[in-house]
């Protein structure tokens, strides 16, 4: 693996364009482009060569970040932080690397901003001496930031990367391409239709159910939005609806002769603070989706036997709307 060398990120992102260096006011605010998880590529292969992972370590103090190679060759690990240096008076990070050079320190400074793109000068000490200097140049695009080097003195790094985010969610819950989608089913004999689309960087999922009236006019009944928990590393659901009430789970996914199954436990309360739940039970194959809810509980009492609760258990029948 081609040994790599630098730096730095932090974890809120931000619209904001520069055009000079950052202050002392607002320089988290144009370091935060380059936070969280991201697959580094060299830019000349397109061979992935490391994770790169980035947060704060002090919210708007410090940034932490830490570098893992991937690939044959020697292993290379870093970690650093990045943050305000008051002497200075730059934006400035710090990294130790373990690699093929050995033991390593490199320093850096943000040199000026220019809207999307950000140069660095860049110092690198073995034990004993200085062993490189560059500039570092990060061009942000939609797919991620684009990185190349200029060398001023010593031994070479790979001359240009790219940082690509790394989607948890879509990791996490493969699933969800197979829900994206409008479903039309009827419900207790009234139309309905199940809306499944991408949220912002495909990074959620959002599911609206609407009732279709006698005039073709929606009513919306219910959402439910997928979402990344990064402590649990698994997707949340959380359940609105029309009448006040809401609720968690955590889909589990399965396979059953070629289909995938997805399995929700449901717990939350009605608009007046009861406490409710329910079980629910999904089953994919191509265009098709049945829906299953069963198990429905208020207050931990059992919906009574009868014909009303035979009609929220009742299996529902979901068929994928042709694009």
């Amino acid at each position: 693996m081609k040994r790599l060398t630098t730096i730095l990120t932090i974890t809120m992102a931000t619209t904001a364009l520069q055009a000079a260096p950052p202050t002392a006011d607002d320089w988290w605010t144009a370091m935060g482009r380059y936070t969280g998880d991201h697959m580094l590529k060299d830019g000349e292969s397109g061979e992935v060569v490391g994770t790169f992972e980035v947060e704060w370590g002090i919210p708007f103090e410090r940034i932490n970040y830490r570098f893992q190679s991937i690939g044959d060759g020697p292993a290379t690990t870093l970690a650093g932080f990045c943050g305000w240096d008051e002497k200075l008076g730059k934006v400035r990070f710090v990294e130790v690397e373990t690699g093929a050079d050995g033991l390593v320190t490199t320093m850096g400074s943000l040199a000026d901003v220019d809207g999307m793109t950000y140069v660095w000068d860049v110092r690198t000490w073995n034990e004993k001496k200085e062993i490189r200097s560059f500039q570092m140049t990060d061009v942000f695009n939609v797919d991620g930031v684009a990185r190349s080097i200029e060398m001023k003195s010593g031994s070479p790094v790979p001359a240009s990367l790219t940082w690509s985010p790394v989607n948890h969610f879509q990791r996490a819950f493969p699933t969800a391409d197979l829900l994206v989608g409008t479903w039309n089913f009827t419900e207790n004999g009234q139309a309905k239709i199940a809306k499944v689309e991408w949220g912002p960087g495909k990074e959620t999922l959002v599911e609206t159910t609407h009732t279709v009236g006698a005039d073709g006019k929606t009513t919306e009944d219910s959402t439910v939005t997928y979402m990344y928990d990064r402590v649990a590393d698994r997707v949340r659901m959380h359940f609105m609806g029309a009448n006040g009430s809401a609720g968690w789970a955590t889909p589990v996914i399965g396979k059953i002769d070629g289909a995938t199954t997805m399995e929700v436990s449901w717990r939350g309360r009605t608009a007046t603070g009861d406490r409710i739940s329910a079980l629910g039970y999904r089953r994919i194959e191509g265009d098709t989706m049945t829906l299953t809810m069963t198990e429905f509980k208020l207050d931990g009492v059992p919906v009574p036997a009868g014909a009303a609760r035979d009609a929220m258990t009742a299996a529902k029948k979901l068929t994928r709307a042709k694009k």
